[in-house]
């Protein structure tokens, strides 16, 4: 007798500002938010314009994101994510840099002496002056790339820093583990010493780039001082030198970190020696049989590549505490749920969207290279309590997440995870709702949940014993109920309801196994929409975590 909504990928977000406003490179131009390194990132879509992550989430319909600046449409990558606009990142620091040599310039010189130097240096700039337009549109253009030279030095000594504290946090865990060890102490201590020298070959990397940065920096002071071609001629060929040199330390760099070898061997030792506390046997057959992990995606971070190296694969421990290379990994959108049935292979995506780990309606198609799997029973639970969301969408409107609490045990309520998640191969996804009934008036509810014949005509009944079990009874606002009968159908089936308005004649259905915890204003907007068969189940799945 009433159905179940299901909000959109973001649940309570509001709708996509007005693209007619231009705004800083630096700034989403959906939500007119800066860009940050986490849930915010600078997304590239294939027509070329960027968008943050959670504004394409938003914009997302059926596995497709229409541009908000050139309306193309772009169908979602496998896993759910664009490509990281490492450009516009880059940017972004070189803008902060700029702000603040600007803000260091405008503060007044603390001597007189530094008066004089400023004052020189504006002479140097009047007499660069007397260059041609061409050869200073040439210098500037110079002076662009060796910044662009200088940020990438940056970047890549930043990655290695954070590589080197990594490596360096490992070995001394290592180091803890093995003073517990006995049987594994050779092998532990050769992990600990690769790790060494993986962190050495690190440092003098980024010794290299930092000399190169300040080379650079060398030239582009050479650069700002030049007054006469003569000198211009001398110091391109440096800046051609300089340049090629950084940019090959940093090519050296992206390539070359992290040794997929010495992490994977490192790792291995890492797992063996922990697990041998308890039984050292096992710890050496895994030692022996485990084979080396792929390299990860070359256009990643070193970071990034480091964590997909060691992880590996996630447990569901894992994603309930939410583990740094958990998090990692689900920002990159390489975390699903397999589940096979009847030989057929299927996969869930699992999201981190606002805090609540979700688990998608599974598909056909497999996940993306380098993906971290674990089995959709490792972390749905067969029965109630636990949260469901469905996301409601109709014409005109994106579509916005609807979540529902599912208590207590009852054969609906495991029907209705089973729908969600798409288990037995059926689920609510691209269903309609398809009747409200009591439409204006106390009691209102909406119908749906038929995933047989999408029109209400059908039974819908994946187990059986629909009606045992102990249902509560209630006429409030936001139950979720099974129907006995509608229109054509009549007895036992799967449909459900949603109510929208409480029964003020102290009646109420004795079938209810739910209720909605978020969302209710979705479903009672669209029980007033013109055509509640227009009301279609975008996306479903089951919250994970909170």
């Amino acid at each position: 007798m009433e159905a179940a909504g299901r909000g959109g990928r973001k649940a309570g977000q509001g709708q996509v500002k007005n693209m007619n406003t231009a705004g800083s490179p630096a700034e989403c131009p959906v939500c007119m938010t800066g860009y940050d390194g986490t849930e915010q990132r600078p997304r590239t879509l294939p027509c070329g314009h960027t968008v943050c992550t959670l504004c394409i989430y938003q914009l997302e319909e059926q596995d497709r994101v229409a541009c908000p600046e050139c309306r193309v449409s772009h169908t979602v990558p496998e896993g759910g994510q664009f490509p990281v606009s490492y450009v516009i990142e880059g940017l972004i620091r070189m803008m902060r840099d700029a702000e603040v040599a600007a803000a260091a310039a405008a503060s007044p010189p603390p001597s007189a002496g530094e008066g004089e130097g400023a004052a020189a240096g504006a002479g140097c700039k009047k007499e660069a002056a007397g260059l041609s337009k061409k050869m200073r549109s040439f210098l500037q253009e110079q002076e662009a790339t060796v910044v662009a030279a200088i940020t990438a030095c940056r970047e890549a000594q930043s990655q290695l820093n954070q590589y080197q504290t990594t490596l360096a946090g490992w070995g001394k865990r290592q180091q803890q583990l093995e003073d517990r060890l006995l049987g594994l102490v050779d092998q532990s201590r050769s992990a600990r010493e690769l790790l060494q020298q993986e962190e050495s070959r690190a440092v003098a990397k980024e010794e290299e780039l930092k000399k190169g940065e300040q080379g650079l920096q060398a030239v582009l002071e050479t650069l700002r001082t030049l007054t006469t071609e003569q000198e211009v001629g001398a110091a391109v060929s440096e800046v051609f030198r300089c340049t090629g040199e950084a940019e090959q330390a940093v090519k050296e760099c992206q390539e070359g970190f992290p040794d997929a070898s010495t992490v994977t061997t490192a790792r291995k030792v890492n797992v063996a020696s922990s697990a041998a506390l308890e039984a050292v046997q096992a710890a050496l057959e895994t030692l022996a049989t485990e084979e080396p992990r792929p390299q990860a995606d070359p256009d990643s971070t070193v970071m990034e590549r480091l964590h997909l190296i060691w992880t590996g694969s996630l447990t569901a421990e894992d994603l309930r505490s939410l583990t740094q290379p958990a998090r990692r990994m689900l920002e990159a959108g390489r975390v699903f749920a397999v589940h096979q049935a009847e030989g057929q292979r299927r996969h869930a995506r699992i999201s981190l969207e606002a805090g609540q780990l979700c688990l998608h309606a599974l598909k056909d198609h497999p996940p993306p290279r380098g993906a971290a799997t674990l089995q959709v029973s490792e972390v749905v639970p067969p029965s109630p309590p636990c949260t469901v969301f469905v996301d409601l969408s109709w014409p005109g409107r994106a579509p916005r997440r609807v979540q529902i609490h599912l208590s207590p045990d009852t054969p609906r309520g495991r029907q209705f995870i089973l729908l969600c998640t798409g288990q037995r191969g059926p689920s609510y996804v691209n269903t309609r709702l398809f009747h409200v009934e009591k439409k204006g008036e106390e009691g209102e509810f909406v119908m749906g949940g038929d995933y047989e014949s999408n029109d209400g005509s059908g039974s819908s009944v994946l187990l059986p014993g629909l009606g045992e079990g102990e249902y509560r009874k209630s006429g409030r606002a936001g139950d979720v109920l099974g129907l006995v009968w509608t229109g054509r159908t009549r007895g036992e089936n799967g449909k459900f309801g949603i109510r929208t308005r409480d029964c003020q004649d102290g009646g109420g259905c004795p079938r209810v196994f739910g209720e909605v915890v978020d969302g209710l204003h979705v479903v009672a907007e669209a029980a007033r929409h013109r055509d509640i068969k227009e009301v279609t189940v975008a996306d479903c799945g089951v919250l994970l975590r909170g």
